[in-house]
């Protein structure tokens, strides 16, 4: 049979028969050809695609997943424009008062952050040197055994009167000093022997003053504020 076959072959049958297979060929080529914007995901194969085949430039911020990037990312490129401010966060605790430094005053002395209370002023005693002397014959009663007739300012101004007096009439006693003085008269009901009583105005000039009364005189508990 193949020897009947190949006495029949000719140049031309085999030439035919290629010009054949060709024809055929290039209508199974046309027949596969993909039409323009035919190709999607499914079709292309993952990582098929590299950074060669992409032109350059032609990625968008919308093409690229931001917290995907690093700074090595940007490879020294310009530095976009800064982004909206965040929320404000919360306030934090307040922080410890540091400690206050210099002198301290009024009830304080030393110096701050450690001060100590002032030492109470001492009594001035009338009659003693530098101190206010009795007027109009004005004595303390007994100074051995009895309150001597004196004042003093605590730290906050108030002025305090003390002693048991004797022997004079209804005139002035003494006379404060300046600072030691309130800013009006002011009137106080006092207690003389024999459990009578009497009245002491002390005025804005500083004089101490019986109005009434007679015998023995207490300033105890008379008090007011300096300046006021």
């Amino acid at each position: 049979m193949l020897r009947g076959i190949r006495s029949r072959l000719t140049y031309a049958n085999v030439v035919a028969s290629m010009a054949l297979f060709v024809a055929l060929g290039g209508v199974s080529y046309a027949a596969v050809k993909l039409p323009k914007n035919s190709v999607g995901v499914t079709q292309i194969k993952k990582n098929a695609v590299t950074g060669s085949k992409v032109k350059d430039s032609s990625l968008t911020g919308a093409d690229v997943k931001n917290r995907s990037l690093t700074a090595a990312d940007f490879n020294g490129s310009v530095q976009g424009a800064m982004g909206p401010a965040g929320t404000p966060g919360a306030k934090g605790d307040t922080g410890a008062t540091g400690p206050s430094t210099g002198p301290a005053g009024g009830a304080l002395s030393g110096s701050y952050p450690n001060p100590t209370l002032t030492a109470p002023e001492p009594f001035h005693e009338i009659g003693s040197a530098g101190e206010p002397a009795f007027q109009n014959s004005w004595v303390n009663e007994v100074p051995a055994t009895e309150a001597t007739g004196a004042f003093y300012k605590d730290p906050f101004g108030r002025v305090y009167l003390k002693g048991l007096l004797t022997g004079g009439s209804n005139s002035t006693i003494f006379t404060l000093p300046v600072g030691y003085r309130p800013a009006k008269a002011l009137v106080d009901v006092i207690f003389r022997d024999g459990g009578g009583t009497g009245t002491l105005i002390v005025y804005d000039d500083g004089k101490v003053d019986v109005v009434t009364g007679t015998g023995s005189l207490g300033l105890d508990g008379v008090s007011f504020r300096a300046g006021q």
